[in-house]
């Protein structure tokens, strides 16, 4: 049979969705045109005579003691040339004897989605051009919202419980009775929203009359909802600064650092103890990508990082630029550790994937979280910073949530530390590998396996938990540094088996990431770590006349660990040049 694509002519008239009323043995008692345009001379036959024939008895078995909605994906004939089509479909009780099944045409949906789409930029752009600010009230909740769209993205003003709002606005305003009775009349109006209202707010500023135009009403789809414009007195009103067009950064278009800023400091004020995470964020290696592939390229990665950033956050929070490759976030509606966690997932795979195979972008990213680290937007920001630092210092490409105990007090002064020493710790770590790779070369293996010392140095630097190096075909422990509570286990194991060997590839590294994704991988292999309580770590294999004789263990006890590429990189070199002298001796 004949799929029918997006786009395609249909001779049997358009599907996309369409309401049958039936009976419990599916005979169709009534149906909206487009079916019986769709099934045409077929009408008269059950609509489960229609459908897949494993999706038609679940629908059969379901209908008798149906209580919640029954949701199908399946496909649906005409019994006719033209096909079939797939559908999703819903059955449920429509209140009486009949049942409703309503179907809606797959194919259509992504059509659909990209017009909605469309039109939605579209209105978006519209929008941006406007003056006016937009409000919106739903009575369920009481809830009122004021909002303006700058750069093509709302911006709320305002987004609090009604009464609440206004007896604010009362509280800290200075209003004569006629301010009064016009804040009040706004309430009311709202509340009561069954016609279209028309009002003015009349203020005195400075000595200026001050006139707003309101006007607004209940939505004729959803009688619940009020919403209008609010026309601002353009001669006599003086706007945030982050709702002009002067807030845009040219580059990318997204707010600059003092309309980002201006927003963040004023939703501190009005969050009430409600969760914002402040975070920070830089472009990895950002100056070799401009210096290798030039600035043109480099623009276009800060766009694309730019659109990244807008389209995963939506409307949850904002996204500035401060400079640079410098990004800063700032998210409202984000309540728990694991959303963030899976937010910044989706933002750094996006990434990674953009320019691919020419370049992987990876970011820094440091956090911090408002009310629990401080109320002060210049210390969020501080320690967002602060946490930034710490990322790179890591090895980059990732990020790190601010806190105390784990990254020391914040000061005034700690993040100009936080960024000197990230600074030195590069140039101490060259350092420190030139020193190693250097007497290694004079002294041989034993500088590493016979001197605790130099093995805690190499822990060291790469954050690590333990260090030990095997020979004798894996059998042999040379040295062991680090708080492991296991004997060291038989590394043969591993080199006498075909498939685990193939984990480390022609590089012979393997990179322990999570014990989950090694224990996808292979079975074997992860329960050694497990012996080892090896959470994360970087094995490398050292050969002795093409075979597996050694492997130097660089570990991570008990967690995961996202490696950096210079760090993986790094490990591999120190674990060769050990492995080709820890071999040379046994010759």
């Amino acid at each position: 049979m004949k799929i029918l694509r997006t786009g395609e002519k249909r001779t049997g008239g358009a599907l996309l969705q369409c309401e049958v009323l039936v009976r419990a043995d599916f005979a169709v008692v009534c149906a909206s045109e487009w079916y019986y345009g769709y099934v045409a001379t077929n009408s008269y036959l059950p609509i489960t005579d229609l459908l897949e024939p494993s999706d038609a008895a679940i629908l059969k078995e379901a209908v008798p003691d149906l209580k919640e909605p029954v949701e199908l994906i399946t496909r649906i004939f005409n019994r006719r040339e033209e096909g079939y089509r797939p559908v999703y479909l819903r059955v449920e009780n429509s209140g009486n004897p009949l049942y409703k099944i309503t179907l809606q045409d797959i194919l259509d949906l992504e059509y659909r989605r990209n017009q909605a789409e469309q039109r939605l930029a579209k209105y978006r752009y519209f929008l941006t051009l406007k003056k006016e600010y937009y409000f919106e009230y739903t009575q369920s909740d009481n809830r009122l919202k004021i909002y303006k769209y700058v750069n093509e993205r709302a911006l709320r003003v305002v987004d609090a419980d009604m009464d609440e709002y206004v007896e604010k606005l009362l509280r800290e305003g200075e209003h004569t009775q006629v301010g009064i009775d016009q804040l009040n009349t706004f309430r009311s109006h709202l509340k009561n929203s069954g016609l279209f209202f028309d009002m003015e707010f009349v203020e005195d500023k400075d000595g200026k009359k001050v006139v707003s135009t309101v006007k607004g009403g209940a939505c004729y789809r959803n009688p619940g909802l009020c919403a209008g414009i609010i026309v601002p007195d353009q001669e006599n009103v003086k706007e945030a600064y982050y709702l002009t067009e002067a807030a845009k950064d040219a580059g990318t278009g997204l707010l600059n650092k003092k309309a980002a800023t201006e927003y963040a400091i004023e939703k501190i004020q009005a969050a009430a103890g409600k969760t914002l995470w402040f975070i920070v964020m830089d472009i990895d290696d950002f100056k070799n990508i401009n210096d290798s592939y030039g600035h043109l390229f480099g623009d276009e990665v800060l766009r694309e990082v730019a659109d990244t950033l807008l389209s995963v956050v939506g409307q949850r929070g904002i996204v500035g630029r401060f400079g640079g490759d410098e990004f800063f976030l700032m998210l409202e509606k984000v309540q728990t550790r694991e959303d963030l966690k899976k937010m910044l997932k989706v933002i750094s795979k996006r990434l990674a994937m953009a320019f691919d195979p020419k370049c992987t972008l990876t970011s820094s990213i440091g956090i911090s979280q408002y009310p629990k680290d401080s109320t002060s937007f210049e210390e969020l920001f501080g320690m967002a910073d602060k946490a930034l630092y710490i990322a790179k210092e890591k090895g980059k490409n990732r990020h790190i949530i601010y806190e105390e105990k784990l990254h020391g007090a914040y000061t005034e002064g700690s993040v100009g530390a936080q960024a000197v020493a990230y600074a030195t710790s590069r140039e101490k770590r060259r350092g420190m590998l030139n020193d190693i790779m250097s007497r290694l070369y004079l002294e041989g293996p034993g500088y590493v396996t016979e001197q605790p010392e130099v093995q805690k140095s190499i822990r060291s630097l790469f954050d690590l938990d333990g260090l030990t190096i095997y020979s004798d075909y894996g059998r042999e422990a040379l040295c062991r540094n680090g708080s492991y509570i296991n004997e060291p286990v038989d590394m043969g194991r591993i080199f006498r088996d075909e498939a685990q060997l193939e984990l480390f590839g022609q590089e012979d590294m393997l990179v322990i990431t999570t014990l989950e994704r090694l224990k996808a991988a292979n079975f074997d292999t992860s329960q050694i770590a497990v012996e080892q309580e090896v959470g994360a770590a970087v094995w490398c294999i050292v050969r002795k006349g093409g075979e597996p004789f050694g492997m130097v263990c660089f570990d991570v006890f008990n967690q995961n660990r996202k490696w950096s590429d210079n760090d993986v990189e790094l490990m591999g070199m120190i674990g060769a040049c050990l492995g080709a002298m820890i071999s040379g001796e046994h010759r």
